[in-house]
């Protein structure tokens, strides 16, 4: 049996570790609602920029980088966090990414999480700073340059990214998506009878592509920025509950022996009243 003491002792560490879990939460919990508060992307947008790839594409506009080249590495893209308190989230992102790696492919990494499960496993990578809350556009433009100019200059033949889309505050859903090359069906634009395209189609669909690159890469790191916040809450909300049970039992431990050395007294008192009347 725990002593007493320990089990006094245990009991208000666990509720003080409670209180501060209890506090962490609530953060979480208001960083989320500020973070969803601002304007999201705009879908309109990306459906603009596929109308304008559809037309591109209906007026003959053709271009290599559309097409797969399988007998390159790939480059895989994993978006995690630079915090903790998310649960099992980091590790489902890095097994996802595990799970498509092929022996020749190249690693990019956007969060320290995600750095540090890659380090342990010995697995080379080139590392980016996460864009933050705020989601810097600048830091996205150079991550976009870098996987721009992989698959520009041929060094792969295909760019996946790994990311946690947020469905909604009790469910993550981890992704791998193909960013490059983009399927040839995207758009929905009508052949235009008279289009002028200058310089050339070529640098007309890199300019296309950059400028997906830039929007589709901000509404990934927007969903999984939203995905680590809410992961965070309910992994907290896990842990006040747990240490909840745990000080429940200990309450019961403690309560129990305080009975006991109750019961204890109470007999040895009546046992030494007995003993003195039978004298």
């Amino acid at each position: 049996m725990i002593p007493v003491g320990r089990l006094k002792s245990n009991l208000q560490f666990n509720k003080n570790l409670g209180d501060l879990v209890e506090v962490m939460k609530l953060a979480a919990t208001s960083q989320f609602n500020q973070f969803r508060s601002k304007e999201e992307p705009s879908e309109d947008f990306i459906r603009l920029l596929d109308d304008v790839f559809g037309v591109l594409l209906s007026s003959g506009a053709e271009n290599d980088l559309l097409t797969p080249k399988d007998h390159l590495p790939a480059l895989l893209f994993l978006v995690s966090s630079d915090e903790g308190f998310l649960g099992e989230l980091n590790f489902l992102l890095v097994n996802k990414l595990l799970s498509a790696r092929r022996q020749e492919d190249i690693v990019a990494v956007a969060g320290q999480q995600g750095a540090n499960y890659l380090k342990e496993i010995q697995i080379n990578f080139s590392f980016f700073d996460s864009p933050g809350e705020k989601v810097d556009v600048q830091l996205l433009a150079r991550i976009r340059d870098y996987l721009l100019s992989q698959y520009l200059e041929r060094k792969v033949g295909r760019v996946y990214v790994v990311y946690s889309r947020f469905l909604n505050i009790t469910s993550q859903q981890v992704e791998l998506e193909v960013l490059l090359p983009l399927p040839q069906a995207r758009g929905s634009s009508r052949p235009i009878p008279h289009l002028l395209i200058e310089p050339d189609p070529e640098k007309i669909i890199e300019g296309w592509i950059k400028a997906w690159l830039d929007f589709r890469l901000f509404q990934i790191f927007w969903s999984a920025k939203l995905a680590e916040f809410a992961a965070r809450i309910m992994h907290l909300e896990g842990s006040v509950q747990e240490l909840g049970r745990i000080n429940s039992h200990l309450r019961m431990e403690y309560f129990k022996y305080l009975h006991s050395l109750s019961d204890k007294s109470i007999r040895e008192l009546t046992a030494a009243r007995l003993i003195g009347r039978a004298k």
